[in-house]
């Protein structure tokens, strides 16, 4: 009794220790290289065990995984230990699946870990990143690997799901080479009559490192040869408790202003100011727009500026909705275009399923009125074109690949951090957004209310950001110019999409058909006995 409670005990450590690789990896922390052993002892964990306590270490891991993750909720107002609590248990159930999923088809098949975990892994990413409003692909764990750039060319092809597949098959290679040298030196009760066993899926795995690695070197050892045009971002740095205040907009406005002229000096062909910079509906607010427009015609320059645009609704239950928008202001002061956020926060900027689902107020408490917009627009200026996310809108590659294949040379996140404070939340949405320029070999602008402002090249590496002489790049304000490349076309991903995660999800569908073929054929129950 006493020797299966010290094996729970090391199994829930073990659980436990991957828990605290995965968060170590991603940033602020920033230790990518943990990423690459981080389901190492949760799988060794894994082995031998019946499927549902295979499911019950796996849910610690994501649990306390998640948990941490997300620590930073805490910081936003109106938020509390019990939406971050919410949060890890929705999450957590993904990795716990994995686990049980992971331990009943080998039992059924008898198949490696090294060829069941990677596809059912990237399966479930997928499917919490596509789950209707739901949809939360943030920091998957493709994603700790942001600051490799010759790791992140590969996914022009497979999107940040093949480097997921990659981290967890060298992840599960691993524990495969653990399990089979520990059963070894059970066999022969000492470690000089043990002999060293390494397995294929430990080469394969290195191969396939060193593959990715050699094709990411070759891709970024050609460069970029195409057209660039200057763009300047200026970062406001305005408190969040000071943004809505009407007392404070002749204040926020003219401090965009003064940073505009500064701005100008550099020449560039587009200045970008943040989400929600403009405090009010600059389409239909004449003060507003007036001031926005002068400031064009006074820089002689596009000002592509955010606000929040007022519904126009005859429907009178729809009055005070309002529309996420970013503005392009031309040099002669009329407004060239706009772009609505499509991607909405749920329980923040709209309540989903409104009238179907009776929402605890605890929940919805202080959630706002936000409509989506239906158009991917794209902008030009002079003869280039863009597009724009808004804010979370870059964590969604599917949602970001649409503008790309409909002509956008480069692209512009325009966002408002200043709810997260200094926590984790502007590094990770940084690092997400450097895979979708490397899966879309386009380059992004990302312009920040209080940081982090910077400018990522096609290839995905942050080649510029805001920062104060000391280093200082959150809640400064200042001025970034940069060239920005324009690239002439997408690529594989941009055009097709998710072909590799659809490829892991049918590899899953057949494991899945082989394991329960087996149990008609009388092979086994459908829930294997402990060992």
């Amino acid at each position: 009794m006493a020797l299966m409670a010290s094996r729970r005990a090391v199994d829930l450590g073990l659980a436990a220790l991957s828990a605290i690789l995965l968060v170590l990896s991603v940033p602020k922390f920033d230790l990518s290289h943990l990423a690459w052993v981080a389901l190492a002892p949760l799988l060794v964990a894994l082995d031998g065990k019946s499927v549902p306590r295979a499911c019950g270490l796996a849910f610690v891991t994501g649990i306390a995984f998640f948990a941490g993750l997300f620590y930073w909720i805490w910081a936003v107002p109106a938020y509390n230990v019990f939406d971050e609590l919410l949060l890890a248990t929705y999450l957590s159930p993904y990795i716990g699946l994995w686990g049980l999923a992971v331990n009943w088809i080998r039992k059924r098949t008898g198949l490696g870990i090294a060829l069941v975990a990677p596809p059912i892994w990237v399966t479930g990413e997928y499917v919490r990143s596509n789950l209707g409003f739901l949809s939360l692909p943030w920091m998957l764990l493709g994603h700790s690997q942001y600051s490799h750039p010759l790791l992140l060319q590969m996914t022009s092809v497979t999107g940040v799901y093949g480097l997921s597949f990659l981290i967890v098959l060298v992840n599960a290679a691993i524990a495969e080479t653990i399990c089979r040298n520990r059963h070894e030196l059970s066999i022969h009760r000492a470690i000089f009559r043990s002999r060293l066993v390494v397995p294929t899926s430990l080469c394969v795995s290195l191969i396939l490192v060193i593959g990715t690695a050699a094709y990411g070197f070759f891709v970024v050892s050609h460069g970029f040869h195409g057209e660039r045009v200057t763009v300047a971002v200026v970062q406001g740095n305005i408190p969040q408790d000071r943004k809505w205040e009407r007392s404070h907009v002749p204040t926020i406005l003219e401090r965009y202003a003064s940073l505009t002229r500064q701005a100008v000096g550099d020449a560039p062909s587009l200045i970008v100011w943040p989400e929600t910079a403009v405090p009010g509906d600059v389409q239909r607010h004449p003060q507003l727009r007036e001031y926005v427009s002068r400031l064009a015609i006074e820089t002689n320059t596009h000002l592509f500026v955010g606000s929040s645009e007022q519904a126009k609704f005859e429907d009178r239950k729809l009055t005070g909705k309002l529309y996420n928008s970013m503005f392009l202001f031309s040099p002669d002061g009329n407004i060239g275009g706009q772009y609505r956020k499509i991607a909405l926060i749920p329980f923040g900027e709209y309540e989903p399923l409104r009238g179907v689902v009776p929402w605890p107020k605890a929940i919805v408490g202080a959630v706002g009125h936000f409509l989506p917009g239906d158009r991917h627009t794209v902008f030009t200026v002079s003869r280039f074109s863009f597009g724009s996310v808004l804010c979370w809108e870059i964590i969604f590659p599917d949602l970001f690949r649409q503008f790309v294949k409909r002509g956008a040379g480069f692209m512009v996140n325009a966002t408002n951090e200043a709810w997260f404070n200094e926590t984790a939340v502007p590094y990770q949405l940084l690092a997400m957004s450097a895979f979708r320029a490397a899966e879309n070999r386009v380059s992004i602008v990302r312009a920040g209310n209080t940081g982090i402002s910077a400018f990522i090249d096609p290839f995905g590496r942050i080649t510029s950001r805001l920062r104060r002489p000391d280093h200082k790049e959150l809640f400064v304000e200042g001025v970034l110019t940069g060239s920005v490349p324009v690239s002439p076309g997408g690529t594989l991903y941009t055009e097709h999409g998710d072909l590799f995660a659809w490829s892991q999800i049918a590899l899953c569908a057949a494991m899945l058909l082989a394991s329960v073929l087996r149990i008609f054929l009388g092979r086994g129950s459908l829930i294997p006995a402990s060992p």
